[in-house]
């Protein structure tokens, strides 16, 4: 909790009779909790030609590889990452700072720990603040996560479709063993980071610390998720090591940036569980990808618009390098205690399967206070599933949009709609009603 404004005032007294400076030291405890009630309707996939419609060589129809559900659930994180923070400064004089942050992500619907299990999986960093700029170590968010909050009139919740290019890649969300420098000066603020191993683990699969309905406990022979918990160890050959930098222009009323990221995989594979061993389909070399974005928010009336731009490729061993380019626009418009949202998204695999997804989400938002807030989500996405291609590590068939891809494959954490997912060739939609807390 903060300390007292009464205890502050005792230290400056104490200060002022000693004669000397002590420095003042602050503690607060933050966060946010959301959950929702919702429902995921899928329809039916179109997975023939492909890996994920056979079974031991036996071809499986739709029905059963790739079914239509309709889900009703209770899950965390619609429309913000639930999360609950400490973070200290202690005032050192001259303009000089120390200061801390220990957060972790939350599932509010069963009490369980985000980000692979980790109890401090956002951010567990020391840092030190100077007239020259703000030095940070530890696990962190990346230039290109910090990018995204600033721009989004939304929150990167679950629902917020404008970081979609963001998740195409998990470490350029929150990265292990970083080092990073911010600077501002006037309007203009800059952040480079450089991490010795971001979370690239020995081998990439949608296996995590805890089993799934699709995937056991990670191991050292399948492989775990971008990021996942054991996935930082540093090792001679440099795996996961990572570079990221973001300039942003920022005023009250515009916002507008660019940010870049880059990460070594070291030719780890890539690919699917079978079992319990990973079945590479490709050996990961780097990732590359850059954004540019603006939001503009009108004086008066307070609405926002936003519109991101992200490119993403993976550069693979042998012929093939998947490059992902997402279109994102948002506007949010305040009524009274009401803020109505309306997101677009359009991504695709500008080369590799041509396959696209496409999105809009309709939202409504009553708050009660600036804490407390009440509200719906409307929407949905429609993968086209592109062409039928063959992987170059397993002569192994593939077809879909990004998102349908790259979960199963463990670049991407969580699943589309707070883990909801999504069929290959499908239409997913999604309607919730939930709460949110901030403190």
């Amino acid at each position: 909790m903060k300390r007292t404004a009464a205890y502050a005032a005792c230290l400056s007294a104490l200060a002022l009779l000693s004669g000397h400076a002590v420095a003042q030291s602050s503690v607060t405890i933050y966060g946010t909790l959301d959950v929702g009630l919702d429902r995921i309707d899928k329809g039916e996939g179109n997975v023939q030609g492909t890996l994920f419609g056979v079974s031991g060589g036996t071809p499986v129809p739709n029905r059963i590889a790739a079914p239509a559900t309709i889900t009703t659930r209770l899950t965390p994180s619609h429309t913000r990452q639930s999360n609950i923070g400490f973070r200290g400064v202690e005032d050192l004089g001259g303009g000089y700072r120390g200061l801390f942050v220990l957060e972790g992500g939350v599932t509010i619907d069963n009490g369980g720990l985000a980000n692979d299990n980790r109890l401090f999986g956002r951010q567990a960093y020391v840092g030190l603040t100077t007239p020259v700029g703000e030095v940070k170590l530890g696990r962190q968010a990346s230039p290109m996560l910090i990018s995204y909050y600033l721009v989004t009139p939304e929150a990167i919740g679950s629902t917020d479709l404008l970081a979609a290019g963001l998740v195409v890649n998990t470490v350029q969300t929150w990265q292990d063993n970083q080092i990073s420098y911010a600077i501002k000066q006037g309007p203009w603020t800059a952040i480079a980071s450089y991490a010795t191993n971001s979370g690239i683990g020995s081998g990439i699969s949608a296996a995590r610390s805890v089993a799934t309905s699709s995937t056991p406990v990670a191991t050292g022979t399948t492989g775990q998720i971008v990021g996942g918990l054991t996935a930082g160890a540093e090792t001679a050959s440099g795996r996961g090591k990572t570079a990221g930098a973001m300039i942003a222009y920022r005023t009250d009323e515009l916002v507008a940036l660019a940010s870049y990221h880059r990460n070594n995989f070291d030719n780890v594979p890539i690919g699917v569980v079978s079992g319990t061993t990973l079945v590479p389909l490709f050996f990961g070399e780097r990732f590359t990808s850059f954004m540019a974005a603006a939001k503009y928010t009108f004086p008066g009336i307070g609405t926002s618009i936003a519109v991101a731009g992200h490119n993403a490729q993976f550069s693979l061993r042998g012929n093939t390098d998947p490059e992902v380019r997402t279109w994102t626009a948002t506007i949010k418009h305040p009524v009274g205690a009401f803020d109505l949202t309306a997101a677009f998204l359009n991504t695709y695999f500008t080369n590799y399967t041509k396959g696209k997804d496409r999105g809009l989400m309709l939202g409504v938002d009553y708050n009660f206070s600036k804490r407390t807030a009440l509200y719906t989500r409307f929407g949905g996405i429609k993968d086209k599933r592109g062409n039928v291609v063959v992987s170059s590590a397993t002569p192994l068939p593939l077809a879909g949009g990004p998102g349908s891809i790259l979960i199963p494959l463990g670049t991407q954490e969580v699943p589309l709609f707070s883990g909801a997912g999504q069929n290959i060739d499908a239409r997913t939609t999604m309607l919730s009603l939930g709460i949110r807390h901030s403190f």
